[in-house]
């Protein structure tokens, strides 16, 4: 794969872009950033080139990238889907909303339409895992804390499910317990699904929770993560340990969520899901 020596970011909420920006300063690639509006904080951007727009603002985001010659994007952080209400584009992005009908399209169709529209005009769409690959999960178990016998069986019945639930786009994660599905992640987000989780479950082994990519996800738009506070949240909610897919997630702060895990008695690990 040819060399990426500058970087297009395209940043949404929450701790991730900002640690692509410091793997990427760490190799001496350049970031070039556009955060999100309302989802990115201007004040976390300050010392990187950066513009703030709006999703609609298309034609103002290509102009920054191209006038900076960083031609290689890469997406990341949480945004949440706007509704035509809400989305007030430029001249461009109304040119591209006009090819898309984007009220008939899922997420991962969408984010395909929009990854060949920026193609089109000589953009390089990447995977989080080309740019900054040494965040990705590998096999294996990490930290001190291992999963039993009864933890790996729910593991396979929660890897199945979310297999399941991914095939129809619906979501990529699952809490299982003794067998029983408790929760599965859907429109509302992991927090939730762990909220509803903890509602249900009952007394005695505690459940698990499986993360995995959808079959066939694009993840240059769509990767998956999890961190320390994905941990914190397992265990304020009796979440004994999570499996996720080894090539398919991301790890933020890689030593610190480990670290964490082994605090809080969390148990972590990858899995190969065919």
């Amino acid at each position: 794969m040819e060399e990426i020596k500058k970087v297009a970011l395209v940043a949404g909420n929450g701790v991730m872009p900002l640690e692509i920006i410091k793997s990427c300063r760490a190799k001496g690639v350049e970031v070039f950033a556009v955060g999100l509006i309302p989802f990115a904080r201007e004040e976390d951007y300050a010392d990187v080139p950066h513009i703030m727009a709006k999703m609609g603002e298309v034609g103002k985001v290509l102009k920054f990238f191209n006038e900076n010659d960083a031609h290689d994007i890469v997406m990341s952080g949480g945004i949440k889907r706007p509704s035509f209400k809400e989305l007030i584009p430029d001249w461009e992005g109304a040119k591209i909303l006009a090819k898309m009908a984007m009220r008939h399209l899922g997420d991962d169709r969408l984010f395909r339409a929009v990854i060949a529209e920026l193609e089109s005009r000589g953009f390089r769409v990447r995977g989080i895992e080309d740019v900054v690959p040494e965040m990705m999960f590998y096999e294996g178990i990490y930290g001190r804390v291992k999963p039993s016998k009864e933890d790996m069986d729910d593991i396979r019945r929660g890897i199945e499910v979310a297999k399941a639930l991914g095939a129809v786009d619906v979501g990529q994660a699952v809490v299982v317990q003794e067998g029983m599905v408790l929760a599965v992640e859907a429109a509302e987000g992991t927090d939730m699904m762990l909220e509803r989780a903890a509602v249900v479950h009952k007394e005695g082994k505690a459940p698990v929770m499986v993360k995995i990519k959808k079959p066939g996800q694009d993840t240059r738009t769509d990767m998956p993560a999890i961190g320390v506070r994905t941990i914190e949240k397992l265990k304020a909610y009796g979440i004994g340990g999570i499996a996720v897919e080894s090539g398919g997630i991301l790890v933020i702060e890689r030593q610190g969520t480990i670290d964490r895990a082994n605090e809080l008695g969390i148990f972590i690990i990858g899995l190969k899901v065919d």
